[in-house]
């Protein structure tokens, strides 16, 4: 089951994505990314962090937010996916949307949230 929530980042939303992804989800996911790309977001973020896997479903509505974003000249940030998602993204070519980011440890604060510590990884 997924568990979706946004969160007020320093330069725009961080759609927070917690559990497993699959299409049962996408009206959900759909609907939450549909409301920040509409609201023309200049940068959006998806915190992978806690996505323990997701589908081609679901990554195409990950692609397609991105893509919104970037056409209306923006940037889309995927943070901290795990392996096993950052494949299915990877196969899929939705990483190309997106700039992605890692965290280690000393960059996340002792209650899981992020605490500015972000590092690029190259893909």
């Amino acid at each position: 089951m997924l568990e979706v929530s946004v969160v007020a980042g320093d330069l725009g939303p961080v759609v927070v994505l917690t559990g497993e992804a699959d299409r049962s989800s996408v009206t959900q996911l759909n609907e939450v990314l549909t409301a920040q790309v509409s609201a023309r977001t200049r940068y959006l973020t998806i915190d992978a962090t806690n996505l323990r896997s997701i589908d081609q479903t679901m990554a195409q509505a990950l692609m397609l937010a991105a893509l919104i974003v970037l056409v209306q000249g923006g940037r889309a940030v995927l943070v901290n996916p795990q392996e096993l998602v950052l494949e299915v993204l990877n196969r899929s070519r939705v990483t190309e949307m997106f700039t992605v980011r890692g965290r280690t440890p000393a960059e996340t604060a002792p209650d899981g949230s992020m605490d500015g510590g972000l590092s690029e990884r190259a893909m």
